[in-house]
């Protein structure tokens, strides 16, 4: 059929398909112009709305002209698909899938078509993100893989509902639940949203016994069993038998062992490993990310709902990848190239600790008088005393993490500006200014004795520097929600949620006056050279041979690249030693079994005996605890070696084992936090 019957055909079809509406303009005095069937949902109009807003705001740096034509096909008419028919729209593709859309050219008009009001919306607002297709007669038909996704508030403070369904609606997130986590559904929630919330395509949900979700909307209502969650740390855990099709997975938890509600730290490579093993094992009618602050979690929520709409577009390999593309869209690809380094090594660094958990204590059941459970603060693990200062040279990577997001500052557009501030600057300076207060007060209080304190230079300068940490803090904090303000943002940042002591000043031998802060807080950067003791250390990724099955996994584990292994995959590491009798310390991401029982793995040096050793044992105890606040399952077992060469092997005995790092110690009883290797590259 040449191109003049084609054309001829969409003419006939265009005017059967526009007999019941009118071409309109998006705004006044605007380039695109658009004909929507006159039946059509809410949602729909929300959507061009918002196409509207966004258009006008970049209308100073590029111009869309089109022509639309938008058809939602569960409410069109029999002519309606008649005519698409003609048009030869590849309709079959997408009336039968939810949420589904199809944008193409036919003649002089861009078609949008939606399988529903959501579908419709989000042809709508791809469109408006991105123009035509590349290959505008074949088009664009965008499928979700996840039928339904959501976000759990767990913060106490009300959001403003209109703005946060916006913010849905352009993520293609379907649903909000609250009280998730608490079983408590808040009194407002529901009956009084409904309407609102529909007029946005979002359903509400509530939880329905210990295991279920109850997803409701105007017309209809439904439950979704859970068959699989995270532990509330990110790692996911089959719920009773696991043959469930719905996860929740935590990106903010509120309880014990520890909470984590300032900032969102979730390693990209975790977020992605987890709920991609969730999928497989079948979790693909509905995923629900708890958040406490859904625009701290900005990111985070963009990787998981990008995978939740199309599963392929993570997986082991490339989260860096997407994290590079995202702040490309965010910021341009100069300012992308210039962060996606330093940002992998802050998801390292926030694993090693995140900034909640500086207290290194846990937080106890809560009474009348703590009514949180506040576990106070405690000496952290690191010691300035082993690897040439561990402690300094955790204070080091952030400060240079800390330098090159400066330097990308200066790359970026004054629109920007405030954007780039709340979505990066905070939450790496932030982090970065609580080691240095937790790190640096706990020096201040083992240099000195109270009776030196003030006659100790060197007590005084580390009690300056976590002072002036804590108040930096504060103030990014004021600039932080500034800039929210400015950006019309309803939501403000708590630098102190739950008002755990670990936000608080820092606790020190004495107080220090504004003329001792003056005089001993000018700090000049020392730096802490990487020394391993003549220790043998290695991160996973750097074996010598791997079976077929092993998969190193990007930006997960303090390695950066931590390998999966299933069920009879294998590692083999080749090292030279002198005589050596020690420890042999293995360090894991603390993942459960995918049969709800433990995650075991043989161990095997040259051709001794192999070991079983028990990764994680399912139970939720002072093991447990441990392992998700310090981000590493860490495993030691007695060595003794001849000089020579030697092979270390490591086979996974159950599904889902990921190994970090290792190390050969010849300190059997050494006292650290960091194995003493860097990243994986």
């Amino acid at each position: 059929m040449n191109f003049r019957n084609i054309l001829y055909i969409f003419i006939f079809a265009f005017i059967t398909l526009s007999a019941q509406a009118r071409p309109a303009a998006l705004y006044p005095g605007s380039s695109v112009s658009y004909t929507l069937q006159k039946k059509h949902s809410h949602v729909v109009d929300k959507a061009l709305q918002l196409m509207a807003t966004d258009l006008k705001s970049t209308a100073s740096k590029k111009t869309i002209k089109a022509d639309l034509l938008i058809v939602q096909l569960d409410m069109a008419s029999n002519k309606d698909m008649k005519a698409l028919g003609e048009m030869q729209a590849p309709v079959m593709d997408i009336i039968a899938k939810k949420d589904a859309f199809w944008i193409g050219v036919r003649g002089t008009k861009t078609v949008i078509i939606g399988s529903n009001g959501r579908g419709t919306a989000y042809g709508i607002l791809q469109f408006a993100d991105t123009g035509n297709p590349t290959n505008k007669v074949k088009g664009l038909t965008e499928i979700p893989s996840v039928e339904y996704r959501g976000i759990s508030l767990e913060g106490s403070q009300k959001p403003d509902y209109h703005q946060l369904f916006e913010d849905m609606l352009r993520h293609r997130i379907n649903f909000l639940c609250e009280g998730w986590d608490s079983g408590d559904v808040p009194d407002h929630f529901v009956h009084s949203l409904r309407q609102q919330a529909d007029s946005f395509g979002i359903l509400l949900a509530t939880p329905h016994g210990s295991h279920g979700l109850r997803l409701q909307g105007l017309k209809k209502s439904m439950t979704v069993s859970i068959g699989w969650a995270d532990d509330n740390y990110g790692y996911i855990a089959p719920v009773d038998d696991g043959s469930d099709n719905g996860a929740v997975y935590h990106l903010a938890y509120a309880g014990k062992p520890h909470s984590y509600l300032w900032l969102c730290t979730t390693q990209p490579g975790l977020i992605a490993n987890e709920l991609q093993t969730a999928y497989r094992k079948g979790a693909d009618r509905l995923w629900m990310a708890v958040v406490y602050n859904p625009d701290v979690a900005t990111y985070q929520l963009d990787l998981m709902m990008d995978m939740a709409w199309d599963i392929k577009s993570v997986n082991s390999s490339n989260t860096q990848q997407h994290l590079r593309e995202w702040l490309t869209k965010q910021f341009g690809s100069t300012v992308a190239n210039m962060l996606v380094n330093p940002l992998s090594q802050y998801f390292r660094l926030t694993d090693i600790r995140k900034p909640e958990f500086m207290d290194f204590t846990y937080q106890k059941s809560t009474s009348r008088h703590n009514k949180n459970g506040d576990g106070g603060i405690a000496n952290t693990d690191f010691n300035a005393e082993e690897f040439d200062n561990e402690l300094d040279r955790y204070l080091n990577k952030y400060h240079k993490v800390s330098e090159q997001v400066k330097e990308a500052r200066h790359y970026i557009a004054d629109e920007d500006s405030d954007k780039f501030f709340t979505l990066i600057e905070y939450p790496v300076y932030a982090s970065a200014q609580m080691a240095v207060k937790m790190l640096e007060s706990q020096e201040s209080r083992l240099i000195a004795r109270p009776v030196s304190f003030h006659h100790d230079s060197e007590a005084l300068e580390s009690a300056a520097r976590s002072i002036k940490a804590y108040r930096k803090i504060q103030e990014l904090t004021s600039l932080y929600n500034n800039a929210m303000a400015r950006m019309h943002r309803a939501e403000t940042m708590d630098a102190a949620p739950q008002d755990l002591a670990v936000f608080g000043p820092p606790q020190l031998t004495d107080t220090l006056s504004e003329a001792e802060l003056q005089q001993y807080g000018n700090y000049t950067h020392s730096d802490a050279a990487l020394d391993n003791d003549n220790n043998i250390v290695s991160t996973a990724a750097r074996y010598a041979s791997a079976s077929q099955g092993a998969r190193t996994i990007d930006i997960l584990g303090r390695s950066l690249k931590a390998v999966e292994l299933n069920q009879g995959d294998s590692l083999t590491y080749q090292f030279t030693s002198g005589t050596v009798g020690g420890v042999l310390r293995l360090a894991f991401v603390p993942t459960h079994a995918l049969d709800g029982g433990s995650l075991q793995c043989s161990v095997q040096i040259d051709n001794n005996t192999p070991r079983t050793i028990v990764v994680t044992d399912g139970s939720q105890g002072e093991r447990w605890a441990d392992d998700v606040l310090r981000g590493q399952a860490l495993i030691t077992l007695p060595v003794s070696l001849d000089a020579g060469s030697h092979t270390l092997c490591i086979k996974a005995l159950s599904n889902h084992v990921v190994f970090d790092e290792w190390m050969i110690d010849r300190d059997v009883d050494r006292h650290f936090y960091v194995f003493p290797v860097e990243p994986s590259r």
